[in-house]
């Protein structure tokens, strides 16, 4: 564990380059316990986005992504819950994604997003995907995936009509040069769509360092709708929805994340066996959140402008 502290680095501002953060709080890995020392949330006096500091160093991302890390791992009822959810979101979506638009996921895991839109009728599908065993699970699926980056493969430029980014932002260490070669990569008049966590919901205020959108440090950053406005418009994108989760996931997790950081293991135990029960039981809170546009899971539609509109 110690060894990792070495590979933790102090960042400047992913968004605008500034190196003037203002001190927020510090934050634990309480879900998976891959930090050696908590790390500290900062928002900047620049822009306002907000990001960890210290954080992983490029190339050592793995040392922090356990190897039951839940995107790569989903099993059981929560695998079958999750495809429920993302066919739900392919038929609100499908006028983004309907062929013949062709379509890119960036982090694509294991090509369970990809895998639905192809069934559902777009064969135009293709992924890129950092981890080599998450990529080469959607390869045996017969998806067009490649290992790698934004910044390490070579992709063409206007070639897409819909870019998909399903909870990765969050991940990246320079997301505004993320979302710039996001827009390069679209046509104009093409569609990002991005899954992402809202630093300014009631499930953030409500649970605090204990909130499943901060996750560090692995979640290197964390937007708000407003930062994430004024991130989009510097890279000619323009935000056209704005949707709010309302099912009662991150509040269940709130509170197992709270009681563990508690040290109530027979709490966190008990939550842990009645989580889809939890769930259940308070998606009448996220529900009320969504309505009042304070959930913590939101999804943004982005356009990308065309010359001269």
């Amino acid at each position: 564990m110690s060894d990792r502290s070495h590979h933790l680095v102090a960042v400047s501002c992913g968004l605008c380059g500034a190196d003037d953060p203002q001190p927020l709080g510090w934050l634990e890995d309480i879900r998976y316990g891959t930090l050696p020392h908590p790390v500290q949330l900062v928002a900047c006096r620049v822009c306002g986005f907000r990001y960890l500091t210290p954080q992983p160093q490029p190339g050592s991302e793995a040392l922090f992504y356990p190897a039951g890390y839940d995107p790569y791992r989903r099993t059981g009822w929560t695998a079958t819950a999750r495809r429920l959810l993302l066919r739900r979101e392919v038929r609100v979506l499908w006028p983004y994604l309907a062929p013949p638009r062709h379509v890119l996921e960036i982090g694509c895991a294991t090509g369970e997003l990809l895998f639905i839109i192809r069934a559902a009728g777009n064969p135009f599908v293709s992924g890129i995907e950092p981890d080599p065993d998450a990529a080469r699970i959607a390869l045996r699926h017969g998806l067009d995936v490649r290992i790698g980056t934004l910044e390490t493969l070579a992709l063409p430029s206007t070639a897409y009509d819909t870019v998909l980014l399903q909870h990765v932002l969050e991940h990246l260490p320079e997301p505004g040069r993320a979302l710039a070669r996001v827009a390069e990569l679209l046509r104009p008049g093409g569609t990002l769509v991005l899954w992402l966590p809202n630093g300014d919901s009631w499930a953030a205020r409500c649970f605090g360092s204990a909130w499943m959108g901060y996750d560090p440090p692995r979640h290197r950053s964390v937007f708000t709708p407003a930062t994430l406005l004024r991130a989009c418009a510097q890279v000619g994108l323009e935000i056209i929805d704005e949707h709010h989760e309302w099912h009662g996931l991150e509040w269940a997790w709130g509170l197992r994340l709270l009681a563990r950081a508690k040290g109530w293991r027979r709490i966190e135990h008990t939550l842990a066996r009645l989580h889809f029960a939890a769930i259940l039981a308070t998606t009448p809170i996220a529900l009320a959140a969504a309505l009042a546009r304070r959930s913590g899971r939101i999804r943004i539609l982005a356009r990308k402008r065309v010359p001269g509109s």
